[in-house]
């Protein structure tokens, strides 16, 4: 296999809705760039990455909400000419239909990733506002485009797997994503909401039960993706290094949940970034760990950096989620 490479792109702040959970904290469109200098950004990436063996390119594109902006279109086409790009997905709220906004069928589009809440109207719309979920519900039944829905998993919804699992199902989405909520932005308002141990383990628990396997088979994972398609439970590791996130004004985050500004593509080269992504990510060596993540022996697991990071503002301190 390849090597490959992703990232999440945030193509602009604006949006139409003011979830409560969200990690942003800015919502206009101050720090778009323009068109042209989001097709030289891609353009950069995509031939650095090409020279330097990469076969293959994932692209998150979200916001703001993405379907809002006016350029969506020529962006989806150009990324369609480029040949190292093996996918793209569009991450949105689910509150405009796809089918009026996107006006052709783009190769490379391969899903968009709708967020949702919560399996009951109640709790949805608790974070996203009252009508969100009826509303979202509504396009995804009248929508002829492939989706995934994302739920992002705090206190307020984590009790919810098995009716999350059914409303995909009964929705007809190709699967979906269960990922952690980390206190960013707004998001640091209720920072209450963050799943404790003890609530974590029952989620993975729960996971673990669908795929046949032990919890501890999973420890190591932050995110989970429910496969409809392929009738598989994929986890994710800490992707570090692997990936990185690209702001509104090109700004370089290691992750969407880790803050931290490596450079900024609308004045430097990605050449110059992404060695800076590797060293950010050969930094966690489990001898500057803190706590059990200091002590922990599995190899292949540093924790949740960002959400030590977002909880502590200390990137090195141990695990909040680890229930070891």
């Amino acid at each position: 296999m390849g090597k490959e490479f992703s990232f999440q792109w945030h193509i602009t702040d604006f949006c139409n809705l003011r979830c409560k959970h969200c990690y942003q904290d800015i919502f206009d469109r101050s720090r778009e760039l323009t068109y042209d200098r989001l097709i030289h950004i891609i353009q950069d990436i995509s031939g650095f990455l090409k020279e330097q063996g990469f076969e293959r390119l994932s692209i998150n594109i979200t916001g703001g909400e993405p379907l809002i902006y006016p350029y969506i279109n020529p962006i989806l086409k150009a990324l369609d000419e480029i040949d190292i790009i093996d996918e793209i997905n569009i991450i949105t709220n689910g509150i405009i239909m796809p089918d009026i906004v996107l006006k052709g069928r783009y190769e490379r589009l391969k899903y968009l990733k709708v967020s949702l809440e919560g399996a009951r109207e109640e709790t949805n719309d608790l974070i996203r506002g009252r009508g969100i979920f009826k509303r979202v519900i509504g396009n995804l039944k009248n929508t002829n485009y492939n989706f995934l829905l994302m739920f992002t998993l705090a206190k307020y919804n984590y009790r919810e797997l098995d009716d999350m699992y059914r409303l995909s199902q009964n929705l007809g989405a190709k699967g979906f994503i269960l990922e952690r909520f980390i206190p960013l932005g707004e998001g640091s308002k209720i920072k209450d909401m963050v799943l404790n141990s003890k609530d974590w383990y029952q989620v993975v628990d729960r996971v673990a039960t669908w795929a046949d396997l032990t919890v501890e088979d999973l420890l190591p994972y932050k995110a989970f993706y429910i496969d409809f398609e392929e009738n598989r439970i994929l986890g994710a590791l800490c992707n570090l290094g692997e990936s990185c996130a690209v702001m509104p004004n090109g700004d370089v985050y290691p992750c969407r949940r880790f803050p931290l500004v490596l450079g900024n593509l609308s004045q430097e080269s990605f050449s110059k970034i992404y060695p800076k992504i590797l060293d950010f990510r050969a930094n966690f060596t489990k001898d500057k760990l803190k706590g059990k993540c200091f002590l922990c022996a599995m190899e292949d697991c540093i924790g949740c950096r960002a959400l030590s990071f977002s909880l502590f503002s200390d990137s090195f301190a141990e695990d909040y989620q680890c229930w070891l």
